[in-house]
């Protein structure tokens, strides 16, 4: 899933790069990674990687194109929200991008609202930094 997420992001954006991908980021006591799959066959991923005590960020969130407008991502970001609770995380930050308008809106409607860029997206043009309090 990572790999379709990146090139999904090279087109969109207009680049190509190595994938940055890198699972032993999504470790430790936050960190997690998510697999949706149907029938035995993965439509969707999302990760978590701890920032500090109390923010985490959101990671490759991806669903495949077959998959989508079908509550995945949904069903997703509530399992990452379950986690990040459990664990005392008390707020979520992601980034995302003009070029992902359909992001952009999911994340809206699921309680995201936009904040100064953070981490290693501070001085990227393209990121629209999000973030969400869990309650």
């Amino acid at each position: 899933m990572a790999g379709a997420l990146w090139d999904d992001i090279q087109r969109r954006y207009g680049f190509t790069a190595d994938d940055p991908y890198d699972p032993t980021a999504y470790t430790g006591p936050v960190g997690a990674f998510w697999l949706a799959m149907d029938d035995n066959r993965p439509v969707g991923s999302v990760a978590l990687s701890g920032i500090d005590d109390h923010d985490a960020e959101l990671d490759v969130m991806y669903v495949a194109p077959d998959s989508r407008r079908g509550g995945v991502a949904r069903a997703l970001l509530a399992a990452l929200e379950e986690h990040a609770r459990a664990l005392g995380i008390s707020r979520v930050l992601l980034r995302s991008g003009e070029p992902q308008p359909e992001a952009m809106r999911f994340y809206a409607d699921e309680g995201f609202t936009p904040i100064p860029p953070f981490g290693k997206w501070v001085g990227d043009d393209t990121a629209r930094c999000l973030a969400k309090p869990l309650s």
